[in-house]
This record gives structure tokens, C-alpha cells and sequence, in this order.
């Protein structure tokens, strides 16, 4: 009998026995349920069975009498009086009433064949779950199936609460217990499998509108199950990092028999998400759904955009459609929806960073160009592992640079999409700007962070600090792992080659009408010294010097990344086929110019001689990402 102590957290990691326990959660899908039941009764390594009845409309205690009769294993929590399915409190709410060591958690749907434990071998250290990535379509929801230790689980918090409707709950605790320390193994696909049904089983927003009637392009984006699961994911991302010392939903014991508990859960919600971050959580998955759906970059203002969720769907599409192509990105996102990335970036003034630890933060809000970002982020990176402190990245897209962290790399680290500066004295930090034009600015002044303090340092320039040097940015930068897209595009262009050349011709005069060569970004000395050194990188510098090299024997292959296409011409009409490049339409800041540009860096950077432009802090960064040994010769200087 299940006593009353069974339905708090508290000390149940403490008191469990050594066995399995597999929970299972359940609301009216009874006949799946009797299906995949009969598959773990034949599994003598389960020691008990929770079955969570979320307020079925008949009692599962009625509809599995049978079952209930023969195993006694099998133990019933029936929840009354839920109108909605939770999946997130129904499973806290089993896992708090098994009893034993290790936790099977398995969907309704889910049957596991006799050689599950023999096939999954569950450690210490590790946690076991389903892959969707190495599975056929129609079993892509093994994903939520996983073997865990129950401290583990208890350590985390178990599902995060503040997840209440379909999508995202199993990939949230996954990445909760990879950053608590655990490994994650797969589940072997050939032990399961889950009995195919359609999304409208299981998505709330597919249930209540089935109607094929007209609707405006949000209400109809809603439906999908991917914008379930990523607003979900955006609640999370926004909301306090979930762990086990959140309050988990309250129950109370209303009826107690053998095998069968009856809970009533508390009315008043201490998990409820605000408005404004359901808000924020609804505009940026439409706005994920919209790119992935129709490869579309969504470079639209908050206000435009609202505007264009609020058409009519059939207009909504042909408003899509009938958008210039350089707006549209398709390859890029059919890559996304193959493959499903996780952004570290949430682009809204509420992100947060993406692991709390209790150490002291330091904020590098990265300014300018791809390069000079980078660098900056490099130099933080640097001075917050010697001073023990976890690095925080502002990257907020503008003129300089349109992208998002998350678009050029897979990071698990905290990002945020929108600077603070202004608020850094309100919140108690050093702050620092290296930003010429900037008000207080100190560029180049020594930086001293003070101890336990946070730190916030707003720069394009790598930060003057005893515990900064190259070696330690450029390792950074080198462990950085770049997204698909980009590798792909690296894969594509022969390499390495004899000569690496960079030439950097876009500045000054016949340039400053665009907004990130304006003389409004720089102090009037700064530049003159532009636009000197981009005179002195003409691409015809380049080429005589290419020409010397030739003469040399040291440049049959020539591998080109610049910012006109003129260059690429001229190189072509020269060099020939001896020439290697990466051929695109577009030379601006857009996401897609800067994933090739990053491509770009990565490739200059695999050749042992490099010509560079003077005052590029893009030449700089392909001799940072290389990690091999190279030559470097800079226009105006040495040729």
C-alpha cells in the first residue's frame, strides 16, 4: 500500500531500494496502454509499475482490472479533477511515488521487447534515452523513453514544471542532467517501439482545432507540433533554471487502498509562467517556425511582424512567397529541419544565461564585425577561466553583423541576444566600454575584475588584462564548435592550398553609405587609418606579390575569401582553375553571408602562407582559428 509520505520529493532518493521502477503516465489512450502493459509485465527486472491516471474519463483502475488482479506490481495514482493533460506534473508526481533506485520512465504508447536490459546496461554516472535522430519516422517519439537513476532525477528536479503543454519536456531534463554531470547514452531503438498515432493524440492545439475553416497565419503556425515544442523551449530558456530545489506541484491524499491512491493536486500553481513570457515564448517560435517551414530569414521588426501573423494564412503565403531572394535562405533551413539545432541565443531582453552556477558572472557584450567579435569574446573567455567565472556572451545582432550566435555555432554556453549596459550600475557590476564614441569609454585601459564581483565589458577589441594572452583566446576560439551549415561549406572548397589570401577592399570612400563602414562608427583618426590600409589592399597588390610567389613555385593553388566580387573576377581571369573560393551572390552582414564568411576564415586559415589585409580584423581571426603553424604577410607592409 502506498502510504502518504510516497507523494512528497523529500528523502525518497534516500530511501529507495535497489531495483527498477517503471512510471508511466496515462489520460484516456487506455487501449495503447493495455498493449505496451503487457510487454513490461514480461519483464521480470521491473520490480513495481506506476501508472499515473491523469483524470481519465473511465478510471483505469476499472479498465485494467485484469492486469491489476494478476501482477501485483502494478500500482495506480489516479489524480482527480484535471481538465488538462501535464505531462510534466503527471511524471514528477509518479517518479515521487516509486520507490526504487533506478527509474524506467516509458510513454503509453511505448512497447519494450524481453532483451531490454540486456541490450541497456545502465551505469553510474550516465542516463539512458531515446534517440529520435537514429530511428524511422514513425518512431521518432522513442525519444521520451529513458533509464535513469532516481537521485539523479532528484538532483535535477525531474520534468520541468513550467512546461505545461505538449513538446520539449524530454529534451529539457536530458540537457539539465548532461549540465548536472551525467552522460548520456542511447537506449538501443531495437529494444522498443512505439505504437504509431498521429500528433493529434497527443498535441493539445491539434485536438481543439480540427476545422478546416479560414484563420490568420498564427492561429494556423499554433497548430504544428514544432511550434509546440519550441515555445516550450523558449519558456524554459527564459524562465529560472529548473533544478531540484524547485517546489514541484503539491498533491493531497485523498483515498488509499491496495495497489490504487487517489491525489487531488493542489489548486494554487507556484510554477505559474507570467504573460509576458508566454508572450515572448509565442512571438520568437512563430518566428522559428516561419524560417523553418518556408526557409524564410525573418528579418521583420517585432511590429511587422505581429502584423504579418495577423493575415490571413492564404495571404500570409503568398506574402512569403513572393519575397526577394535574398531574403530566402531555403538550403540553409532545409539543414535546420533535418536537423533540429538548439540556439543558445534567445533573442529578447528576458534571455538569461544558460547555466547557473554560483560563481561570479563576466559579461563580454562583443561589438562590430564578425572578427572583431570574436576576438573580444575570446579575450572574456580567457580572463573568466583564470578568474574563475562563467563567461556570459551578448552577441545582439545589427548592421555590423545580422546573426545570432546560434546561427554559426553549436554552443552550450550562456548567450544572451540583447546588451544591458545601461543597467549594469542598477545591477551592482564593473563595467567597463572600450567603444571609442561611447560615452566613459577607456579603450585599452587595464582591467582588474573585482573578487566575487560580476563584470561587464562592452568592447570589439581584445581586453588589456594580465590574465588574457593569445594562446588562451586562440584555444578558445579553436574549440568552438561551428554548426552545420558552416562545415558543409568548408567541406565543399579544396583545401589546403599553397597560399591562403584575404583581400579586404570595402571601406572608405565609395562604402560609407553602408551602415557598417559610416564614418559614424569610428573617431575621425580611426578612419583615415580605413580607409589608408584598404587603399593598400587592392587586390592588385595581392596579385603581384601572388605573381613573385608563382615565380617561386610556392602558389599552384590559391585558395581567395573577399569582399568584391570584382576580386573574385580578377583572380579567375588570371589565376584559372588554380583558384578555390566559396561562389556566393551576396556580399553584406546578412546570417547566410556571415556563415560563409566564418567558412571562409576556417579555410584561409588551413594554408601555411597567408596574405592578409592591414587592418582586418578578419585576417586576423583565420590566423586565431588556424591551429596550424603559418606564415602570415600583411598588405601595405611586407608586399
Amino acid at each position: 500500500m502506498l502510504s502518504a509520505e510516497t507523494v512528497h520529493l523529500k528523502g525518497l532518493a534516500d530511501d529507495a531500494v535497489p531495483g527498477v521502477s517503471l512510471v508511466t503516465c496515462c489520460r484516456n489512450r487506455s487501449d495503447n496502454l493495455k498493449q505496451a502493459l503487457s510487454s513490461w509485465l514480461k519483464l521480470d527486472e521491473i520490480s513495481e509499475i506506476i501508472i499515473v491516471d491523469w483524470s481519465s474519463d473511465t478510471p483505469l483502475k476499472r479498465e485494467l482490472a485484469v492486469f491489476t488482479e494478476a501482477d501485483e506490481r502494478i500500482r495506480i495514482v489516479r489524480v482527480d479533477d484535471e481538465d488538462e493533460w501535464i505531462l510534466t506534473c503527471a511524471y514528477n508526481g509518479g517518479f515521487r511515488c516509486a520507490s526504487h533506485a533506478v527509474i524506467l520512465k516509458a510513454d503509453a504508447d511505448i512497447v519494450i521487447n524481453p532483451d531490454f536490459f540486456r541490450r541497456n546496461k545502465l551505469c553510474t554516472g550516465r542516463f539512458m534515452a531515446g534517440n529520435w535522430r537514429k530511428v524511422p519516422k514513425d518512431q521518432i517519439h522513442i525519444n521520451g523513453l529513458f533509464l535513469a537513476h532516481k537521485a539523479d532525477l532528484v538532483n535535477v528536479g525531474g520534468f520541468n514544471e513550467f512546461i505545461t503543454s505538449y513538446g520539449w519536456d524530454d529534451d529539457d531534463l536530458y540537457g539539465r542532467l548532461s549540465a548536472h554531470g551525467l552522460q548520456r547514452d542511447d537506449i538501443d531503438p531495437d529494444s522498443i517501439y512505439h505504437i504509431p498515432h498521429g500528433d493529434e493524440a497527443r498535441s493539445e492545439a491539434f485536438r481543439k482545432d480540427h476545422a478546416d475553416r479560414a484563420v490568420n497565419a498564427a492561429e494556423q503556425l499554433r497548430k504544428s507540433s514544432r511550434y509546440a515544442s519550441r515555445r516550450n523551449y523558449y519558456i524554459a530558456a527564459l524562465m529560472p533554471a529548473w533544478s531540484g530545489q524547485n517546489q514541484m506541484a503539491d498533491f493531497s491524499v485523498i483515498d488509499r487502498q491496495k495497489g490504487h491512491v487517489t491525489l487531488r493536486r493542489n489548486a494554487s500553481s507556484v510554477n505559474e509562467v507570467p504573460f509576458n513570457v508566454r508572450q515572448e515564448a509565442d512571438h520568437f517560435a512563430l518566428k522559428d517556425v516561419v524560417r523553418w517551414t518556408y526557409g524564410c530569414a525573418v528579418r521583420f521588426g517585432r511590429t511587422t511582424f505581429s502584423s504579418l501573423m495577423a493575415q490571413g494564412f492564404a495571404d500570409f503565403e503568398r506574402f512569403i512567397q513572393a519575397l526577394p531572394k535574398q531574403q530566402v535562405r531555403g538550403w540553409l533551413y532545409r539543414r535546420f529541419h533535418r536537423r533540429w539545432l538548439q540556439p543558445a541565443v534567445a533573442d529578447t531582453m528576458l534571455a538569461k544565461p544558460a547555466f547557473n552556477v554560483p560563481r561570479p558572472k563576466l559579461y563580454i557584450d562583443a561589438q562590430h564585425g564578425l572578427g572583431n567579435r570574436l576576438r573580444a569574446i575570446a579575450s572574456g573567455a580567457a580572463i573568466a577561466e583564470a578568474t574563475d567565472r562563467e563567461l556570459v556572451i551578448i552577441w545582439e545582432p545589427d548592421a555590423h553583423c545580422e546573426c545570432h550566435f546560434g546561427d554559426l555555432f553549436d554552443y552550450r554556453g550562456a548567450v544572451l541576444a540583447r546588451s544591458f549596459a545601461g543597467l549594469t550600475a542598477a545591477c551592482g557590476m564593473d563595467f567597463i566600454t572600450y567603444m571609442e564614441l561611447e560615452a566613459n569609454c577607456r579603450k585599452y585601459r587595464r582591467i582588474h575584475p573585482g573578487r566575487g564581483e560580476d563584470f561587464y565589458a562592452r568592447t570589439a577589441y581584445v581586453l588589456n588584462s594580465p590574465d588574457s594572452n593569445p594562446q588562451a583566446e586562440n584555444s578558445f576560439l579553436q574549440r568552438l564548435e561551428p554548426v552545420e551549415a558552416v562545415l558543409d561549406l568548408v567541406s565543399s572548397v579544396r583545401s589546403p592550398n599553397d597560399v591562403a589570401v584575404h583581400v579586404r577592399m570595402a571601406g572608405g570612400d565609395g562604402f560609407e553609405h553602408l551602415p557598417y563602414e559610416t564614418p559614424d562608427n569610428w573617431k575621425k583618426s580611426s578612419h583615415r587609418k580605413i580607409k589608408r590600409w584598404r587603399r593598400k589592399s587592392h587586390f592588385s597588390n595581392f596579385m603581384a606579390r601572388i605573381d613573385q610567389l608563382t615565380s617561386e613555385g610556392r602558389a599552384d593553388r590559391i585558395f581567395l575569401a573577399a569582399d568584391q566580387v570584382e576580386t573574385y573576377d580578377e583572380f579567375y581571369r588570371r589565376y584559372g582553375n588554380r583558384v578555390a573560393c566559396l561562389k556566393r551572390e551576396l556580399y553584406d552582414r546578412s546570417t547566410e553571408q556571415l556563415i560563409y564568411a566564418l567558412a571562409d576564415a576556417l579555410l584561409l586559415g588551413r594554408a601555411p602562407l597567408l596574405l592578409g589585409s592591414t587592418w582586418s580584423s578578419f585576417s586576423e581571426l583565420a590566423q586565431r582559428l588556424s591551429a596550424e603553424s603559418m606564415h602570415i604577410e600583411m598588405s601595405g607592409k611586407d608586399f
